[in-house]
């Protein structure tokens, strides 16, 4: 049987003794060291790289995020799973985001920390089902953020008129005549608008209206 070596991170003693514990008898895992802060993990990094970082959000000097990302640039190799009492959701999506591949709060069952751990192992994700929830529900809020028509954000009302225009059918020149503009500065308009909508024809500028309610067939 493969044994994983971890270290523990956090600035409790308590809580590392804690961990300590429950991995007493468990021949799967083996805790090399335990250390308070983010500074004494990359000293000690220096000498013997882990498997596992079993590693506190809140700490410190360098928080459980930071540590992740710096553990992502510089030892890609070692996995990290958060183990925090502090479960907000700006905290779950930012360790998830720097390389997090699991996130517990502190008040799991020794059985579900050491799913978590040989999960984290095996290179797959694992989180708590209350922090499975919170990121699921952010992923919506990001996906329906993706659906919302872009024309409000991110393009001015000139722009706007000018894509609702071009949607309509009408050349360069009656767009010119309408909005009493030039035929250059309607280029340019329409050159601002496919950028900043990611879209390449006039054709797509159409579908793009026409998928967004900003005209109607």
């Amino acid at each position: 049987m493969e044994i994983r070596n971890l270290v523990i991170v956090d600035d409790h003693k308590i809580v590392r003794d804690g961990i300590r514990a429950m991995l007493l008898g468990d021949k799967s895992f083996k805790v090399l060291a335990d250390m308070a802060s983010g500074k004494e993990l990359f000293e000690y990094l220096k000498t013997c790289v882990p498997d596992i970082v079993v590693l506190d959000i809140a700490m410190p000097e360098m928080n459980g995020v930071e540590i992740t990302e710096k553990l992502s640039q510089e030892y890609p190799t070692v996995r990290v799973l958060i183990l925090s009492a502090n479960a907000s959701e700006d905290w779950i999506i930012s360790a998830v985001r720097a390389g997090a591949m699991g996130f517990l709060p502190k008040d799991c069952s020794r059985e579900e920390f050491l799913k978590a751990l040989s999960f984290t192992a095996k290179g797959e994700n694992y989180y708590g089902e209350s922090i499975a929830a919170i990121i699921y529900r952010s992923y919506v809020s990001i996906l329906k953020k993706k659906d919302t028509p872009k024309e409000s954000e991110e393009l001015s009302e000139r722009e706007s008129e000018v894509l609702k225009a071009f949607s309509e059918g009408l050349s360069f020149k009656e767009i010119a005549d309408k909005l009493c503009i030039s035929v250059r500065t309607v280029e340019s308009h329409k050159n601002n608008i496919l950028q900043k909508l990611q879209l390449r024809t006039t054709v797509d500028m159409v579908k793009y209206a026409i998928k967004n309610g900003i005209i109607s067939l």
